[in-house]
């Protein structure tokens, strides 16, 4: 009888140890051993540790979308009013040589306006930023060329893709491989 009385005690022990946090259970370990516990705790949790200025901002992945849109835009000619995150594709008009899918199969202006848009740029370089595009201070977007640092960057071609834009222009647009030699006399 006193077997059973002995066994039940231990089963009651080993339930409340089961029972209890970690913490109970460390503490009822020889200090030399807790200490090591500790130790190996804190390098587990070191090397699994990325600090925060050590993450990439929340705002990096759709800053990197942009940058990649616009430029993809400059090489392709594509305006900047008619960026996926800039226009609602309801809102969007032809825009005078904008590349874009809408542009290109734009059906409510005539060819024979498109081809007068054109023959007034080619003459008159200010008109598309003048009369055809709304003023605005900010932006050089609707420049077609600009200063940036000491070179100059084509921005956006009004021209692109009638038949008054520059062959070089159009050539260089439409991937042409160029060889450029230097011949010294």
């Amino acid at each position: 009888m006193r077997l059973k009385k002995k066994e039940k005690k231990e089963y009651r022990e080993r339930c409340i140890f089961l029972k209890s946090g970690w913490k109970d259970k460390i503490t009822l370990l020889p200090k030399e051993l807790q200490a090591k516990i500790c130790i190996y705790t804190w390098r587990l949790y070191w090397r699994n540790y990325v600090p925060l200025t050590a993450k990439p901002s929340s705002w990096l992945k759709s800053a990197n979308y942009v940058k990649k849109t616009l430029w993809e835009a400059r090489q392709k000619n594509i305006h900047f009013l008619h960026l996926p995150f800039n226009t609602l594709p309801e809102n969007r008009k032809w825009i005078m040589g904008c590349q874009c899918d809408f542009c290109q199969k734009d059906n409510e202006i005539t060819i024979m306006e498109k081809h007068m848009h054109s023959l007034i740029q080619h003459r008159n370089s200010n008109y598309f930023t003048d009369k055809v595009m709304p003023y605005e201070t900010t932006s050089s977007w609707n420049e077609r060329i600009t200063l940036s640092g000491e070179t100059f960057v084509k921005v956006y071609d009004p021209l692109c893709g009638s038949y008054k834009e520059n062959k070089f222009t159009k050539k260089l647009r439409e991937g042409y491989k160029f060889e450029f030699s230097y011949i010294h006399q």
